[in-house]
């Protein structure tokens, strides 16, 4: 836990308007993935699913080691092909975490690898890399997604002021960040 923790730490270090953005999601990461463990049987979580996913959430913007800092650190908008180069962090973080497959176990790989390729695919499919849809989108990239929107909503960045938490709750819930599974956000 303490090498993939150190991981975000990396990420982060090269952003630092995120602040502590990696420890907040793994926070908010493990309170939703409790909330769908107790609420929605269907997904089967139990608590080691739960402590797996949160484990591994830091690494969600791993690939981000490998954009530019023109773009990672540019103040303000970035242009549509700024964009599309940071859209490449999920399958950067993918190809990254593959790269420890003979040093992590498959469970942590799988996980590890659907939470950053993932974690920006929305339920409606007008999400990335992929445009996945609906439970096509692996549980934990859900989960994470939902928590990684949240913190940025709530902290400020160099393009805008932090929302309240319960202005960035209800923005969620009306779908003003992309579409989200229902039975998780209700």
């Amino acid at each position: 836990e303490s090498m993939v923790d150190l991981l975000g730490d990396v990420v982060e270090s090269r952003d630092l308007e995120s602040g502590k953005h990696v420890r907040r999601v793994k926070g908010f990461t493990k309170i939703l993935a409790t909330q769908v463990m107790s609420d929605l049987p269907e997904y089967g979580l139990d608590a080691y699913a739960v402590d797996l996913i949160t484990f591994m959430s830091p690494l969600h913007d791993i690939g981000k080691i490998a954009i530019s800092d023109s773009i990672l650190c540019k103040p303000g908008k970035l242009t549509p092909e700024e964009f599309d180069a940071m859209k490449t962090h999920c399958e950067k973080g993918h190809e990254i975490v593959l790269k420890m497959s003979d040093k992590w176990s498959k469970e942590y790989i799988d996980m590890a690898a659907d939470i950053c390729l993932c974690h920006h695919e929305k339920w409606d499919g007008k999400g990335y890399p992929r445009g996945l849809s609906g439970d096509n989108i692996p549980i934990a990239a859900q989960i994470v997604s939902i928590a990684d929107i949240y913190d940025a909503l709530t902290t400020e960045r160099v393009y805008k002021k932090a929302y309240s938490y319960d202005k960035a709750f209800c923005m969620i819930l009306e779908g003003e960040c992309g579409a989200f599974s229902e039975k998780l956000i209700s």
